[in-house]
């Protein structure tokens, strides 16, 4: 896992402080500049922070690294369960219906931003734009696989984690809506072969490219 020793430590550094510099990072942890480049490094190519030049005064801009959306999921949080008990509340009350709608809502938007991280590949690079969904798809924490099987015919698409997992626990709705949003993404019928929510490993998606 990265997210110990050293690594954890840079983590933790750069979330108490906004931002972190090399020299900054020196100080704190007294490791050398070489060893240090070497986590970020690896740190930004498991998306976990990013890097930015940031000015604050004359000469040339500092170098700074700041956590991502997806760094900060590391940390602990108790989201998940105030969500589920918000829901539980909402059907407590007979208001599912609004359950109904936010969710509706929000995977519509979530359909609009996957179309528009696709669309940022070439139009007839399908595996161009798969791999632009699969960094959407992990920057929300979904853990995804995609496989193309040109013979075959088929797109199968694996989520190995649920960031929904609690929700789904008072509601199905994101699950039926997950189904919906690749169907409207490629526009084609799909099966879902294996279901995190039923005790499987993975959300599977099959779907297929012609027809």
């Amino acid at each position: 896992m990265i997210y110990t020793g050293p690594k954890k430590d840079l983590l933790d550094l750069i979330k108490q402080k906004g931002t972190l510099s090399m020299d900054e990072a020196v100080t704190h942890t007294e490791l050398a500049k070489t060893t240090l480049r070497e986590h970020f490094l690896q740190l930004e190519r498991y998306g976990y922070i990013r890097r930015e030049y940031i000015r604050s005064g004359p000469g040339r801009p500092s170098l700074q690294y700041q956590i991502t959306p997806k760094g900060n999921r590391l940390f602990p949080s108790s989201e998940s369960d105030l969500i589920r008990e918000l829901l539980k509340f909402l059907k407590e009350q007979g208001d599912e219906q609004t359950i109904e709608q936010f969710f509706e809502s929000f995977w519509e938007e979530r359909l609009k931003k996957a179309r528009n991280r696709m669309d940022e590949a070439s139009e007839n690079d399908l595996k161009s734009q798969l791999d632009k969904l699969m960094g959407f798809l992990e920057e929300e924490g979904f853990m995804p696989e995609a496989e193309l099987d040109s013979e075959d015919g088929t797109i199968t698409i694996k989520e190995c984690n649920c960031p929904f997992r609690e929700v789904v626990k008072e509601t199905r709705l994101p699950c039926k809506l997950e189904a919906m949003f690749y169907r409207k993404l490629f526009n084609k019928n799909v099966e879902r072969t294996s279901y995190i929510a039923d005790g499987d490993f993975s959300c599977t998606y099959e779907i297929p490219v012609n027809g």
